[in-house]
C-alpha cells in the first residue's frame, strides 16, 4: 500500500513537472530558468519501527524548472526572492514518513500512519564558505497536524564532470508531528506496548548529494541522508533503531 501511494504521488509530480517545463523546453539545454530532466530512480529507506527493515521503491526522478516555479523529486517550490547570495522560496514537500501496520507483527493493533504534504517557506544564504538553509513547514493535509523547523549547512564541491555537496543539520519536530509518527495512542496500547507520547524532538543528520554528468544529456545522481533519532523517539515502544537512513539514486535525461 505504501509503495502504491509513493508511486502514484511520484507519477503526479512527473506529469505536473512535464507540464511546467513544456513552455520552455526548446531552450532547456542553455537556459537554467526553463528545463526538464527526467528518468528512472529508486528510493531506499531504512525504517526505525520494530519488525521493519529496508524498503526499496521505484520512483520517477524529475527535475523541472519554469522560473519562478520548480519541481525536484518530492518538492515543489516558487522562488519569490533572489539576489547574489540570498533566496526565499515558498515550498510544498511530500512527507514520506509513516507505516502500514500490517507490515509488522510488532505493530499489531496500531493504526496506519499516513504520508502527508507539508507547506511553508525556506530561506537560503550562500557564499564561498558554503550554503545555509532554514525551513519551516506545516502539515497541509491534517494528517499529523504538526510542524518541522530544519537547518542545513552544505559545502558544494565541483569537479570536471561531477558535483558533490556534503551537508549536516538538524530537524526540530513539533510534538504533534513526533507523536503521530512515533507515539502510541491509548487505544493502541497492549501488554509490552504502553501508551507513549514522545513530544517535541530534535533529529540530527548528515548526508551527501552527488551527481555525475555522463554526457550532454544524461546525469547520474544520488542523495544519502542519515538521521540520529532523538532519545524521545528512540524510547518509543514501537521503535527499535536509533537511526533512519534514506538513499535516492537514479539517472535523468535532459529534454
Amino acid at each position: 500500500m505504501m509503495a502504491n501511494k509513493i508511486l502514484m504521488i511520484s507519477l503526479t509530480l512527473l506529469i505536473c513537472s512535464a507540464a511546467l517545463a513544456e513552455g520552455g523546453k526548446q531552450n532547456s539545454q542553455t537556459d537554467p530558468n526553463s528545463m526538464l530532466l527526467a528518468g528512472p530512480g529508486a528510493w531506499i529507506t531504512i525504517e526505525p519501527y520494530k519488525g521493519m527493515s529496508a524498503s526499496v521503491y521505484p520512483i520517477p526522478a524529475v527535475f523541472a524548472v519554469k522560473a519562478p516555479f520548480y519541481f525536484y523529486l518530492d518538492t515543489a517550490g516558487c522562488r519569490v526572492f533572489q539576489d547574489s547570495n540570498m533566496t526565499f522560496d515558498f515550498i510544498g514537500k511530500l512527507r514520506t514518513d509513516g507505516y502500514d501496520a500490517d507490515r509488522s507483527d510488532d505493530l499489531d493493533g496500531m493504526h496506519d500512519r499516513h504520508m502527508s504534504f507539508d507547506v511553508g517557506g525556506e530561506f537560503g544564504i550562500s557564499g564561498d564558505w558554503g550554503d545555509l538553509h532554514t525551513r519551516l513547514i506545516t502539515d497541509a493535509l491534517s494528517q499529523h497536524d504538526g510542524q518541522e523547523f530544519r537547518v542545513t549547512y552544505g559545502k558544494p564541491l565541483e569537479f570536471e564532470q561531477s558535483k558533490i555537496r556534503p551537508f549536516v543539520g538538524f530537524a526540530l519536530l513539533s510534538s504533534n508531528l513526533a507523536d503521530y509518527y512515533y507515539g502510541v495512542r491509548d487505544n493502541e496500547a497492549r501488554e509490552g506496548r504502553p501508551a507513549y507520547n514522545p513530544g517535541a524532538s530534535v533529529n540530527w543528520f548528515v548526508g551527501l548529494d552527488a551527481n555525475y554528468q555522463l554526457n550532454d544529456n544524461w546525469t547520474l545522481f544520488t542523495s544519502i541522508t542519515y538521521y540520529w533519532l532523538d532519545d524521545n523517539i528512540r524510547n518509543s515502544p514501537i521503535v527499535n533503531r536509533d537511526y533512519t537512513m534514506s538513499i535516492i539514486a537514479g539517472a535523468m535525461y535532459m529534454f
